[in-house]
C-alpha cells in the first residue's frame, strides 16, 4: 500500500472499508491512522481510489475500483446519477444493508450515553422504499449548448445544476410535471436567475404531491413573479395537468422574513392528505412528512407510547398541521385533552381545520414561538381547567433539523412534563438535546428508528424519556 503520497494526490491507494457513517459516507484508515472519506462503498470492501482533497485532518477520496466488492450487499443501481446529485446516497446497498447501515450509525451517535438495556427497538421499516417523496424541489441551471437545464446541485457546487433524467424517489406524476416545467422554461425565452448579479428569471420550482388524491401543487421561485408570461406558462401547465390544484410564485431575490411573498397565480394553494383514516388539509407552505407510506406506522408508535405512558394532557409541540397530535387525539379519545403548539400562525389555523375536518373534539392549535421564552409557563396554565388534581403531562416533540433551542429546553424545564416523545430527523441534534433533557431529570427508555428516507443516508429517530 502506498503511504507516501497521500497529501499528494498522486498515487492510487487501496483501502479497506471499515464502516458507514452519518453523511452517506465510508470510512476507512491508513497506516498511519489517518481518516479517509469514501462514497458509493460498503462495509468490509476493499477499494482502489485516489486521494481527492484534505479537510482538517481528515482525506477525502474518490473510489476508483472496488478490488473486492461485498457482494452480500450490493446491488445494481436504479438510477444514472448515483452518487453525482446528492440526492441517494445508498442505491448500491441492498434494503436490509441500508437498514443495518442505519441502525449502527444511530448508535454511533449515541455511543458513550447511558442507553437502556434493550439498546434499539425494532426498526420502522418504510413499505415503498422508491417513489416514495411528495416534495422536491428542482433548480434550474444553464449547459453549455444553451439550453436550460432542471435538476439538483450536486453536492459542494452550489453554481452548478446537474440536468436530472430521471429520479426514483419521485411519483412519475411529479416527474411529468417536472419535464413539462423544463419544456416550457426552454421555450420561454428567459434566462436562468443568477444570484450575484440579481439577473434572470427562473431559480427553483418545487411540487408538493397527494398519494390519497393524487392531486399537486406547484411553486414557482423567480425574478418577478408578478410576469404575464409566467401566469400564461403556469395556465399551460394546469390545462396539460387538471390535478395541479394550484400554481404560486415567490421571489428568487432574499426578502424580509416577515414579509407575504407568495403570490396565488392560479388554483388554490391547499392540499389533502390521508393517514391511515384520518384526513389533513395543508398549503404549499407548510412543513408536512415527506414518506407518506410509512407514516401511518410512525403514528402507530407514537400512540403505543403514549398510551405507555397514559398522561391525563399531551402537548404536542412543533405541531405544524396538526398530523401527530389529531391522530394521537383520535386513537386515544380519553385523553382530556391534546393542545398543538407551532410557530407558523397560518399551520395552527391548518390544524384547528384539520382537528374539525375529523369531528376531533379533544385538540386544539396556539400559536406559540416554541425559540422563545415565556411559552412553557403560558401553556401550563391551561392544565388548571382541566380539574383540580395533579394532571399527568406528555409533551410530543417533532422539531426542525436544528432540534431544540436552550431556551426552549428551559421552557421545557417550566412545562415539566413526566414524560416526552421526541421524534427527530437528525439524531445529532436529537442526542445533543437529550443531554440537555438529562440536566432536567429527563431518563431516555427507548430508542427506535424510523426508515423515513430510504436510498439516503438521513433517517428519523424516536426516543421516550421520562422524569425520574
Amino acid at each position: 500500500m502506498h503511504t507516501k503520497t497521500l497529501d499528494t494526490q498522486e498515487e492510487n491507494i487501496t483501502l479497506k472499508i471499515e464502516k458507514l457513517i452519518y453523511g452517506g459516507h465510508g470510512i476507512a484508515y491508513t497506516p498511519t491512522r489517518k481518516t479517509v472519506f469514501l462514497s458509493n462503498v460498503a462495509p468490509g470492501e476493499l477499494v482502489e481510489t485516489t486521494i481527492d482533497k484534505q479537510k482538517k485532518g481528515s482525506l477525502w477520496a474518490k473510489p476508483l475500483k472496488i478490488i473486492e466488492p461485498n457482494a452480500e450487499l450490493r446491488v445494481q443501481e436504479r438510477c444514472s446519477h448515483t452518487h453525482e446529485c446528492g440526492g441517494c446516497s445508498y442505491q448500491h446497498l441492498n434494503y436490509s444493508a441500508q437498514i443495518k447501515a442505519k441502525e449502527q450509525i444511530l448508535l454511533e451517535i449515541y455511543k458513550n450515553y447511558d442507553l437502556p438495556k434493550q439498546v434499539l427497538e425494532e426498526t420502522i421499516k418504510s413499505p415503498q422504499q422508491f417513489y416514495y417523496r411528495n416534495k422536491c424541489e428542482f433548480s434550474f441551471g444553464n449547459n453549455s449548448s444553451g439550453s436550460i437545464d432542471l435538476g439538483l446541485h450536486p453536492p459542494g457546487k452550489y453554481f452548478e445544476v446537474l440536468n436530472l433524467k430521471e429520479c426514483h424517489l419521485l411519483p412519475t406524476f411529479m416527474w411529468e410535471i417536472l419535464q413539462e416545467c423544463k419544456k416550457l422554461v426552454n421555450e420561454s425565452g428567459l434566462e436562468v436567475f443568477r444570484d450575484l448579479k440579481d439577473e434572470g428569471f427562473w431559480s427553483t420550482v418545487a411540487v408538493r404531491y397527494s398519494f390519497s388524491s393524487q392531486d399537486a401543487l406547484l411553486v414557482w421561485k423567480v425574478k418577478d413573479p408578478n410576469s404575464q408570461q409566467l401566469k400564461q406558462i403556469s395556465q399551460e401547465l394546469v390545462k396539460k395537468f387538471p390535478k395541479i390544484l394550484g400554481i404560486l410564485a415567490q421571489p428568487a431575490q432574499k426578502v424580509a422574513q416577515n414579509e407575504e411573498n407568495l403570490l396565488q397565480i392560479c388554483g388554490i394553494n391547499t392540499i389533502s392528505e390521508s393517514i391511515g383514516d384520518v384526513n389533513f388539509v395543508y398549503q404549499a407552505e407548510n412543513f408536512f412528512q415527506i414518506n407518506i407510506s410509512v407514516l401511518p406506522l410512525l403514528m402507530a408508535r407514537i400512540v403505543e407510547l403514549v398510551n405507555l405512558v397514559q398522561p391525563d394532557i399531551v402537548y404536542d409541540l412543533f405541531g405544524g398541521v396538526g398530523a401527530i397530535g389529531i391522530c394521537v387525539a383520535k386513537q386515544i379519545p380519553s385523553l382530556k385533552k391534546v393542545i398543538g403548539a407551532e410557530a407558523d400562525k397560518m399551520a395552527c389555523k391548518m390544524a384547528s381545520f384539520n382537528a374539525e375536518l375529523n369531528s376531533i373534539t379533544n385538540y386544539e392549535s396556539h400559536y406559540f414561538n416554541l425559540y422563545k421564552r415565556g411559552w412553557g409557563k403560558a401553556i401550563k396554565l391551561d392544565i388548571k381547567n382541566y380539574g383540580n388534581q395533579k394532571q399527568k403531562i406528555c409533551a410530543i416533540i417533532d422539531p426542525p433539523r436544528g432540534g431544540l433551542s436552550g431556551k426552549t429546553v428551559r421552557d421545557l424545564s417550566d412545562l415539566s412534563p413526566d414524560s416526552i416523545i421526541y421524534v427527530s430527523c437528525n439524531p445529532s441534534t436529537q442526542r445533543r438535546d437529550v443531554e440537555l433533557l438529562a440536566e432536567l431529570g429527563y431518563k431516555m427508555k427507548n430508542l427506535q428508528l424510523i426508515d423515513m428516507f430510504p436510498q439516503t443516508f438521513h433517517l428519523e429517530s424516536i426516543a421516550l424519556l421520562e422524569k425520574y
